[in-house]
């Protein structure tokens, strides 16, 4: 990814270019304020107490229909916000959509746009396609409509008039997302949309002069599969042209970013996104504790596949009215979770409060409510030990293939709904594959999940790494795992034998597949396994105890870190994350309890190693025994702990 002109991501943050051409880093933690849901006189004292908090940077949303509706001035001021953005000591990063969400009625966009039928969205039936989504129910856009691409690029213009002066270095604004949770409104149903006149005409693009089907068809499956896969370069090329849009209004000098609204990553495509908009692309988390396996793997999908710097832009701190509530304790540990895999940057929506919301720690008029303290020793103790420098060792990658996922999404049952509501409903370890009928794409979600599994009990660490960051990034791995059925990508499965000859140990089955992404036969030659490959036993499935313990024989066999230290024997649902300095000391430990009770978890640590809390109500240091540290857990609970050299506790 190249360096853009003025701001740029690294593996730590972002950087910063001045006139001289040298870079101030900046560690990404951030909050969200909406200065527009805000009185004037809040800015400030708001903005000071982000900075006292310990934030560095600003998040905010710039609405298309509050500002079309109210214009620019008094408390919808952008102008004036980020002066005061940059008068408070932060940086900001600009959100302005053109779908921003943000509990806004019509998700932000201008109600003449939701009803100009020239734009909207159109059904396998002909019909607009609505979001139900609270207060107000709404037609969408088409992103393909060539009247609404025109409309979104006279605002971005209206925008940059207004933001292109605080560009960095000289101004506060460091980076630009483009759009938000794309995601086609979370309507992921395979025959649902778009059908707008413009989609069909980039479906006759992809696919050449065909009809797009408008129903799972079982002897027309090639033709239905491409429509499913289509749909993911739909979102691809809506993000590209978004991404033109911005730098032809003035905003294309400055680091972009998109945000994956909370997914299973079968369903969503970091590098898909990072590399449409020239940026990073990370995930949204609103979850509540006892989402912890949820957590566990989005998280390591982020680190592993969202581009060099692993990004949450946005992790719950409160919620919305309508959504299940989630306390500020268990959003607690949720945000470690995140920490705990490898994500070096975050956005804290919402830090200040606003119509809409519950639970901010700043209240509209700067006050620090409850939780704000126990972000404050966590944000002084990331910045501490350095936190974006240390690093989580892990040999391993789980690979999320869409060849089978797409098959599920075309014979749901469910279908036109969403397969995000399948995952919702927790229908079982197939998640939205569950629905499906076809055998092939539920068998292989659950040995997916199973592998999840079974590398957590045999506590190794592992990513989950994306199939379409290609060879390159699989053949930087010792051992990567992927569970295969009927189908596969070529081009998946061409680069693992390219990783196997590069010497990477490569895992699949249970079944060698014999079909292609769109049920193709694979010819003799394209059907022979990776060089070397090992496979998953069928009766894995149903014994992860067993699959367990022949990943961590694959694991000794590359010689894989697991020494004794920092491991919780006979605990299988304690978990255990040590995060590294660049001399390979440990600096950090992460301790996670993976059961809805309370736990003791009885940890071994090296010789003369000292743990120390700084982030509980009261930080002090956990009693260290004979080599092992006895520590309390709340049920789904995750502690942090500062590694110190020195002698044990008495």
């Amino acid at each position: 990814m190249e360096a853009r002109l003025r701001t740029y991501f690294t593996e730590r943050g972002l950087s910063v270019r001045d006139a001289g051409d040298k870079a101030r880093h900046i560690d990404l933690f951030a909050g969200a304020i909406h200065y527009f849901r805000l009185d004037r006189e809040s800015w400030r004292p708001c903005l000071r107490a982000m900075r006292e908090l310990g934030l560095c940077a600003v998040d905010t949303y710039v609405p298309w229909g509050v500002h079309e509706q109210s214009g620019f001035s008094g408390s919808f001021d952008l102008d004036a916000f980020l002066t005061e953005v940059k008068a408070a000591g932060l940086v900001a990063l600009i959100r302005p959509g053109p779908h921003i969400n943000a509990e806004l009625t019509y998700f932000g966009f201008p109600e003449r746009i939701v009803a100009d039928p020239d734009m909207q969205a159109l059904s396998g039936r002909g019909t607009p396609v609505w979001l139900p989504a609270p207060p107000r129910m709404f037609p969408i856009p088409s992103y393909a409509s060539s009247a609404f691409r025109a409309e979104v690029g006279s605002w971005f213009r209206r925008v940059a008039d207004i933001v292109a002066p605080h560009l960095a270095p000289a101004g506060p604004v460091v980076a630009v997302q483009v759009d938000n949770e794309f995601q086609m409104f979370f309507r992921l149903g395979a025959f649902d949309q778009d059908y707008h006149p413009d989609a069909l005409s980039w479906w006759r693009d992809y696919a050449g002069d065909v009809e797009p089907p408008r129903a799972w068809d079982r002897d027309d499956a090639e033709r239905c599969l491409s429509w499913v896969r289509f749909k993911e370069e739909y979102m691809r090329r809506s993000l590209a042209w978004l991404t033109e849009e911005l730098g032809a209004a003035g905003l294309g000098e400055v680091a972009r970013f998109h945000n994956a609204p909370p997914s299973d990553p079968a369903l969503v495509s970091l590098p898909g996104a990072a590399e449409a908009t020239g940026g990073i692309c990370g995930m949204d988390f609103y979850h509540r504790a006892s989402d912890y396996d949820i957590v566990r793997r989005r998280a390591r999908y982020v680190v592993g596949s969202g581009g060099p710097l692993p990004f949450a832009p946005e992790v719950g701190a409160g919620g919305p009215l309508w959504l299940p509530t989630m306390s500020a304790t268990e959003q607690r540990h949720v945000l470690l979770q995140i920490l705990a895999a490898g994500v070096r940057a975050f956005t804290l929506y919402m830090v200040v409060d606003r119509d809409r919301w519950y639970g901010a720690p700043i209240t509209t008029r700067g006050e620090m409510r409850e939780p704000a303290s126990w972000l404050a020793r966590l944000l002084a103790t990331l910045r501490e030990v350095d936190f974006t420098g240390l690093r989580r060792r892990a040999d391993l990658a789980l690979v999320v293939t869409r060849a089978e996922s797409r098959a599920a999404v075309a014979t749901s049952a469910l279908d036109p709904l969403t397969p995000v509501l399948g995952e919702f409903l927790d229908l079982g370890r197939g998640g939205f594959a569950e629905l499906s009928t076809d055998e092939s794409a539920r068998l292989h979600r659950h040995y997916a999940t199973q592998c999840a599994r079974a590398l957590d009990l045999a506590d190794i660490p592992y990513l989950v790494v994306d199939e379409d960051l290609g060879a390159e990034a699989l053949a930087r791995y010792r051992a990567v795992i992927m569970p295969t059925q009927r189908r596969v990508d070529r081009r998946t499965w061409a680069a693992l034998g390219t990783a196997s000859r590069a010497g990477t140990r490569v895992i699949i089955g249970p079944e060698t597949p014999s079909v292609d992404e769109l049920g193709r036969p694979l010819a003799d030659d394209d059907a022979r396994p990776p060089p070397g490959a090992g496979f998953i036993r069928p009766e894995s499935l149903d014994d992860p105890d067993g699959l367990a313990r022949d990943l961590a024989e694959l694991a000794l066999s590359l010689d894989h870190r697991l020494d004794d230290d920092f491991t919780a024997p006979e605990q299988a649902h304690i978990h255990c994350s040590v995060f590294e300095d660049e001399a390979g000391r440990p600096r950090l430990l992460f301790v996670g309890n993976g059961e809805d009770n309370r736990a003791r978890a009885e940890v071994i640590v090296p010789p003369n190693t000292r743990l120390y809390d700084p982030i509980g109500e009261t930080p002090s240091a956990v009693t260290t025994r004979g080599g092992t540290a006895r520590i309390d857990l709340e049920p789904f609970g995750m502690r942090l702990f500062r590694l110190e050299s020195g002698k044990d506790t008495p």
